[in-house]
């Protein structure tokens, strides 16, 4: 990690040093007293529900060598040693991480957002690269203005290439964090009707995701998805040099196949000039597939060897939530992509469902889709009837949007419906409903807490990833 004086991340935040030693060097920060290491620097950041402020006391003790507050302290002697003052906490993080984005010239500077699959995506370009460059990355997804110049700050020294996920909840957020990444090289993976109230169409979804293209520098390069429409317009907003990718005849990167299935994990070719890339994937699932073209083409426009990285790439497994495969006790199956949901997600993991081959029955476990907006009945009544053509026979649907779904399903055709009012209900039958061979998805968006379910299975049928 970087290791800073006081002195130094004062002037980079704009703030002064209000008490301490400027020479005391810190070399990690939080916004977390229950995380911080020892040494480190505490921001004091003042929340919806909680301010850092109360909690300077709690810093001091976890042993941080300063605080960066924006009013006194209720007890000046129990803060830490040092107290940077700035007008606001928050825009001095975001000012801290821009200046130390500056100051980090000779890092190769990779940036991706989309609507799906930008988590899994950072991580296949992360692993694709590491063989040849110390690579920086993302933890997890924080991908918001606080997770963005926090990730900058937590950069090893040796770090010679960084690949950063930002993402969005509303127009501007993905400007501020693309002026605070300054990207050499930027990805979006595809644009998605998602976050629908926030946002009152795709075109607003488009536009706020096209950001990255329109605020990158001319001579940086843009990764485009030639088989997204919406990634194709906005991608017009960058005047530079780009590598695409997709389907179409003249991609750099060209798909020629997409095997789509769970076991044991999709299968991808592309093509570079006349070079054939085949990548097999521990992940299932098209979407992955289309995940890995995508890092590919980050790769390709980083400068680095697309060959290698594809190689790296076949080691790396689904996250926990993000399509981890699951083998259960008598021969059954489970897909836990319990992280999140939208309707073009649900729809790309019912595809897939659909193509596996299962010894018993297809199962989706399927908890409310959210943030959608005035569409949200009729687009849980699209999946229900989305669940009966894939060939879904048992739908077990969770929560009140869901059971739209579980209605529609009931009528197209779907052989075993249920119903449950939340996670923690379904967590304790689900296991009754399953049954030999077989294959069990589980998804819903993030505050349904799909994971209960999850934890259910494996811990009564055991099984490992």
């Amino acid at each position: 990690m970087p290791t800073l004086r006081l002195a130094q991340l004062a002037e980079g935040m704009g703030g002064s040093l209000e008490r301490g030693d400027p020479e005391t060097r810190v070399a990690s920060f939080g916004i977390d007293t229950r995380r911080l290491k020892p040494g480190s620097a505490f921001f004091a950041l003042k929340g919806s529900h909680t301010d850092g402020h109360a909690f300077l006391a709690d810093a001091a003790r976890a042993g941080a060598a300063a605080a960066v507050i924006e009013r006194d302290a209720e007890d000046p002697g129990g803060a830490p040693p040092a107290l940077i003052r700035v007008d606001s906490v928050e825009r001095s993080l975001i000012r801290c991480g821009t200046w130390l984005r500056r100051s980090a010239r000779s890092v190769k500077w990779i940036v991706v957002t989309g609507s799906n699959g930008k988590t899994t995506t950072k991580e296949l370009i992360a692993t694709g690269l590491s063989p040849r460059r110390r690579v920086h990355r993302t933890p997890g997804n924080l991908n918001n203005h606080l997770g963005v110049p926090l990730t900058l700050l937590a950069m090893p020294d040796d770090t010679e290439v960084a690949v950063i996920e930002i993402g969005t909840s509303g127009p501007g957020e993905i400007a501020t964090l693309t002026e605070i990444t300054d990207p050499d090289v930027g990805l979006v993976t595809n644009i998605r009707a998602v976050h629908m109230e926030t946002f009152h169409s795709i075109d607003e979804v488009a536009a706020a995701k096209g950001e990255l293209f329109a605020l990158m520098r001319d001579e940086s390069v843009a990764a485009v998805n030639l088989d997204d429409v919406n990634v194709r317009v906005q991608a017009a907003r960058h005047g530079g040099p780009r590598v695409t990718f997709g389907q179409q005849p003249g991609a750099d990167l060209r798909i020629e196949s997409n095997e789509n299935r769970f076991v044991p994990g999709a299968t991808l070719v592309v093509t570079h000039g006349e070079h054939p890339i085949r990548v097999q994937l521990q992940m299932g699932g098209a979407h992955a597939a289309l995940n890995a073209a995508a890092a590919l083409a980050a790769v390709l426009a980083a400068g680095e060897d697309p060959d290698l990285a594809a190689r790296a790439m076949e080691g790396v497994e689904a996250g926990t939530g993000r399509g981890r495969l699951h083998r259960l006790e008598r021969g059954m199956l489970l897909v836990d992509d319990s992280y999140n949901s939208s309707p073009p997600a649900l729809a790309s993991v019912l595809d897939t469902l659909k193509a596996s081959e299962s010894r018993g029955r297809r199962v989706l476990v399927m908890g409310d889709m959210l943030e959608l907006g005035p569409m949200k009945a009729a687009l849980h009544r699209e999946a229900g009837r989305r669940a009966g053509a894939a060939g879904v026979n048992l739908l077990v649907a969770v929560g009140p949007l869901a059971r739209e779904s579980a209605e529609t399903a009931r009528r197209g055709g779907v052989d075993e419906v249920h119903h449950f009012t939340d996670s923690e209900a379904c967590a304790a039958s689900i296991a009754e409903l399953v049954g030999d061979g077989d294959v069990i998805v589980v998804k819903g968006s993030r505050a349904m807490r799909m994971e209960r379910v999850v934890q259910a299975l494996t811990e009564r049928f055991g099984g490992g990833a």
